[in-house]
């Protein structure tokens, strides 16, 4: 990973090269972002930087043998830290090189991986995973030798927020004042759950969400089978968010958008019959899809609000939609759209803490038809 491959971001990345470029690196930085940014990319295009041998333009030159084996993140100099359940009750008699090297092929694959996503490759509960005092005792061990090729010692450490009291005890001296040309990189989602004592000894940097721009050019490298028009869709619908546009393009939009329009319909003409038949398939859906739908949702009530405010942004969808969105702003007031998007955002937070779907689905439906018959 480097700078380049990372749009946007650039007053950031032209920092972190500067700090090099005059040798006033932090020796413990915090990379803050929501899910979806680039913190975790950011962080390995740092380090891939920090240790190139031959820096081109305010980035890494990509071909020397430290770059070469930053692609593949077996550097010598590099220890990835991550959250994990004890091997012994995931992998049994499997080593911790195996888990490494899974943690490595999810990076490889996507560097803008979540917590969700390492689940699902581990198959474990992510409420369950932590940082321990191994991990720690891991770090400081490799970090008393001598770097072996790079002129750092790098530990990237994603999801601090997952460490264990004991493991930060453990590190705190290390991190406050670490060997020589020793660099740690944090990356975290969350900064209020990072405990205020590993928190208090890094330099942060806060990364925001993307552009519509950033997600179409990240599609494109992606993904060449889309055309234009669903690049745009996508990144519109991911407001910024890269996770959710993957997301979006394993559920196909045409489907969101079929399941949108009847939802509308249905409240809007009382048929609670369909509506109830609705709730039944929504609750077949997996929780990610039942997600993207609402977000699929909320993004159309916003391009409703916005034609009513006479705002429009049919540029960023297609054709059908649009077709259907001047129909409805014809039908419903500000104020209407405004309740219906509060109602759809609470709900929401209830498919997060796994509420059952079907209940959720039809309670919401109520809500709205009585948002319509005001």
């Amino acid at each position: 990973m480097r700078f380049t491959d990372i749009p946007e971001h650039y007053a950031l990345k032209n920092n972190l090269s500067r700090t090099v470029n005059i040798n006033k690196v932090a020796h413990a930085q915090l990379f803050v972002g929501p899910v979806g940014s680039a913190n975790l990319a950011l962080a390995l295009a740092f380090a891939t930087y920090l240790n190139c041998t031959t820096h081109r333009d305010g980035d890494a030159c990509g071909s020397c043998p430290s770059c070469t084996s930053m692609a593949q993140l077996t550097h010598p100099d590099l220890q990835l830290i991550f959250p994990r359940k004890s091997l012994s009750s995931i992998y049994d008699n499997q080593s911790e090189s195996k888990c490494l090297d899974i943690f490595r092929n999810c990076l490889r694959d996507n560097p803008f991986l979540t917590i969700q996503d390492w689940s699902a490759a581990t198959d474990y509960d992510s409420k369950q995973c932590q940082i321990t005092k191994k991990d720690a005792s891991n770090i400081i061990q490799r970090l008393s030798l001598k770097a072996f090729i790079g002129q750092y010692k790098i530990v990237l450490m994603w999801l601090p927020e997952y460490l264990n009291h004991t493991a930060a005890n453990a590190l705190l001296k290390t991190l406050e004042e670490p060997p020589l040309r020793t660099v740690f990189l944090l990356v975290s989602f969350d900064s209020e759950k990072i405990l205020p004592t590993i928190k208090s000894r890094t330099q942060q940097h806060h990364i925001p969400l993307f552009s519509e721009e950033a997600i179409q050019q990240i599609l494109r490298d992606k993904y060449s089978n889309l055309d234009i028009n669903q690049y745009r869709e996508i990144a519109f619908l991911a407001a910024g968010d890269v996770h959710k546009a993957f997301q979006l393009i394993e559920q196909p939009i045409t489907d969101h958008f079929e399941r949108f329009s009847n939802w509308m319909r249905n409240c809007y003409s009382n048929s609670f019959s369909k509506l109830i038949m609705q709730s039944e398939a929504f609750h077949k859906l997996s929780t990610d899809v039942q997600k993207a739908f609402f977000t699929y949702t909320l993004q159309m009530l916003r391009v409703t609000l916005l034609n009513n405010l006479n705002h429009t942004h049919y540029q960023e969808i297609s054709n059908t939609e649009a077709v259907f969105i001047k129909k409805f702003s014809q039908n419903v007031s500000v104020n209407q759209i405004k309740n219906i998007i509060y109602l759809i955002l609470e709900n929401y937070n209830y498919l997060e803490r796994n509420a059952n779907a079907k209940m959720i689905y039809t309670h919401l439906s109520i809500q709205i038809v009585d948002v319509f018959n005001v």
